[in-house]
């Protein structure tokens, strides 16, 4: 939509900001008339209407033969093709249909989250966890609150961060997850430590961060007793 936006001409522009509702059926006619005749609003229109790719047209086979490529192409280092299959997954898998859907599509944002986190685009992985998390919360459990984690740690919103991880902590079952969440707590311990400048909003930061590791390293000491 930007994209057309930025070639709508600027007298067009003008009469627009200048009609009233009662010229409402004469401006979108200018408007129509103006991008028949565009390039941008002939591709859009065509990638709508696509038989095979349309946004309209959901098959759960092509969502899955996307998300396995991404998968490929993410564990060999390729994350710009990554990053285009899971998007192209996205595109073709059902959603508001049943909990195997929405499992898929929340699957696969907490997979183009991941792409994203290493292609430093940390804003776009928050949203794609936190998608994730309202689409299917029960099903995204640990990871999606890990990743989002992750970049909230990559964007210094260290009490987040730890909200985030606590959560995750609190889900993730299996005790190398458990560690795994661990190692991200102690790096944010250490990088509040390493700020020359705590003032007191931050020292409850790092009490908070000091409570939920040393919670986990009690639950550790439990688990192993036990074993």
């Amino acid at each position: 939509m930007e994209k057309l936006k930025s070639v709508v001409p600027d007298a067009l522009k003008r009469m627009i900001a200048k009609s009233t509702a009662d010229d409402l059926p004469s401006t979108c006619n200018s408007f129509l008339e103006f991008f028949l005749h565009t390039e941008q609003f002939q591709m859009i229109v065509g990638d709508l209407a696509h038989s095979e790719s349309a946004l309209c047209c959901k098959n759960r086979d092509a969502a899955l033969d996307s998300k396995r490529k991404g998968n490929e192409c993410f564990s060999s280092g390729d994350y710009v093709k990554a990053l285009n299959l899971y998007s192209q997954a996205l595109r073709f898998a059902p959603i508001d249909v049943d909990d195997v859907d929405k499992n898929l599509v929340a699957t696969l944002f907490v997979n183009r989250a991941s792409v994203l986190h290493k292609m430093s685009f940390l804003v776009e992985c928050l949203q794609d966890c936190t998608r994730a998390l309202l689409i299917s919360p029960n099903y995204a459990k640990w990871l999606a609150w890990y990743r989002r984690g992750k970049a909230n740690a990559s964007l210094n919103g260290f009490e987040d961060a730890v909200h985030d991880f606590n959560v995750a902590m609190h889900l993730e079952e299996s005790l190398s997850g458990k560690r795994q969440i661990e190692r991200e707590l102690k790096l944010i311990v250490d990088q509040y430590k390493g700020n020359n400048s705590v003032d007191q909003h931050d020292k409850d930061v790092l009490r908070t961060l000091g409570l939920v590791w040393s919670s986990f390293l009690l639950w550790l000491n439990l688990e192993l007793k036990g074993a």
